[in-house]
């Protein structure tokens, strides 16, 4: 199910999130239909009702969806969700950044790192997850160097258009989370 009303979320630098609207549908559509973003998304929503039905129409497990925002202009998008109602203690992480201009300036890592920080510290939760595709090995690192440690490959563990295709799950554990925090003040300075 999308769960309304949910308050937007503020990164400490240049990114963040608000729930995605009706009037971000077509930028949706045009993110999604991005060479770099179908490689790895397989037949994604191509029209504005496709979008509704994927991004507002109610889903099978609790999701959160957000447009990354960037300097003020929306970029991309990421969610959270649960895969049960009551499993509240682990979240799983999707992300893509749809505008071609907003890649290769950090607004990845720091709209995962902002992700981690809200879902550990205001959700507290014990688990983040993320499963890219094997081949996506750019966003790999993203996670990596965000903190995220590989759990192993499952093979065919996605459909994408006619195709299997085998995914990394990586994770995330709240006690890991204090040292992937510190990273990131390393990195780009202090956050509150």
């Amino acid at each position: 199910m999308n769960l309304e009303h949910h308050p937007p979320i503020r990164g400490p630098h240049e990114v963040s999130f608000r729930q995605v609207e009706e009037r971000d549908l077509p930028d949706l559509v045009r993110w999604l239909a991005d060479p770099e973003v179908r490689a790895f998304f397989g037949d994604p929503a191509d029209t504005i009702e496709a979008a509704r039905k994927e991004y507002l129409d109610p889903d099978t497990c609790p999701v959160w969806r957000f447009v990354i925002e960037w300097r003020g202009r929306g970029v991309g998008e990421i969610q959270y969700y649960h895969h049960e109602a009551d499993e509240t203690w682990s979240a799983g992480i999707d992300i893509f950044i749809g505008d071609p201009d907003a890649r290769g300036h950090g607004v990845g890592i720091e709209a995962v790192r902002v992700m981690l920080r809200f879902l550990f510290e205001e959700k507290h939760v014990h688990r983040a997850l993320i499963d890219p595709e094997t081949g996506n090995a750019r966003a790999i690192h993203v996670y990596q160097r965000a903190g995220f440690k590989l759990d192993g490959v499952l093979r065919h563990n996605a459909l994408e258009g006619a195709r299997y295709v085998d995914t990394q799950y990586l994770s995330l554990l709240e006690d890991e989370w204090p040292a992937a925090r510190a990273q990131w003040i390393e990195e780009r300075g202090p956050i509150h």
